[in-house]
């Protein structure tokens, strides 16, 4: 009965489904039995995500693992420039690519005035729209403002997925491309560039500049050793 936004109703509910738990009385649940059932769930940042939301909906003290970085194998800006350039989901990439837009985001319309998107909506996968996951201003380069005003991107984001994974096919990147891919890809390009992590956490729309750091700018054995070559020769 507590307030809470449609969204987060939503994705309790898909948590009690995923987990098989819709069903089942509330007074026979007991720590254990979501414990096992949350093992049946692979990926860790996954199971996080569940656990946090039985927490939430149904108060009860589940462990709940800490949040693991997930690494990509970036290919270089300029591949995945190309990438994008070729696809039919051309802006809806350079979004993600040169913006960070998430892939809810990028599926509608976000209010732009000059080179500032303002990103204050997202598509859920059942069509509706809601809040972002974060929002605020996001800075593009004038030549993308201006593409993006004169585009309708109004899309499923299935569908968009499923665009931008077959343009990374027929680039080939093979099944690597995907919408969090260019989302890491422009966090660490922005660190890559120079830009300070004030920049980093206003391009991101993170309230921290850690979980920017942390969680999405990649550093490569590559990266380190260019930086001591341009540091001491």
């Amino acid at each position: 009965m507590r307030p809470i936004k449609e969204t987060t109703h939503k994705e309790y509910l898909a948590t009690l489904r995923n987990l098989d738990l819709a069903d089942v009385p509330f007074d026979s649940v007991t720590v254990a039995m979501l414990n096992t059932r949350l093992q049946r769930v692979l990926s860790p940042n996954t199971r996080r995500k569940h656990a946090i939301n039985l927490r939430a909906c149904l108060g009860l003290p589940i462990p709940c693992p800490r949040a693991q970085r997930t690494e990509y194998d970036l290919p270089p800006l300029e591949q995945l420039r190309g990438a994008v350039e070729g696809s039919s989901y051309r802006l809806w990439g350079y979004a993600m690519l040169l913006a960070g837009l998430r892939l809810g985001e990028v599926c509608t319309n976000q209010p732009i005035k000059g080179n500032v998107i303002t990103v204050d909506r997202q598509r859920l996968p059942d069509g509706t729209i809601s809040t972002p996951k974060t929002g605020g201003p996001v800075i593009v380069p004038e030549w993308y403002a201006e593409e993006y005003r004169n585009h309708d991107f109004t899309k499923a984001a299935n569908t968009v997925y499923i665009g931008i994974r077959r343009a990374g096919k027929k680039a080939g990147l093979g099944n690597s491309l995907t919408p969090k891919v260019l989302r890491h890809a422009f966090a660490t390009n922005l660190v890559n560039a120079g830009c300070s992590p004030e920049v980093l956490r206003r391009q991101m729309r993170h309230h921290d500049v850690s979980v920017s750091l942390r969680f999405y700018v990649q550093t490569t054995q590559a990266d380190v050793e260019e930086a001591i070559i341009r540091a001491f020769g």
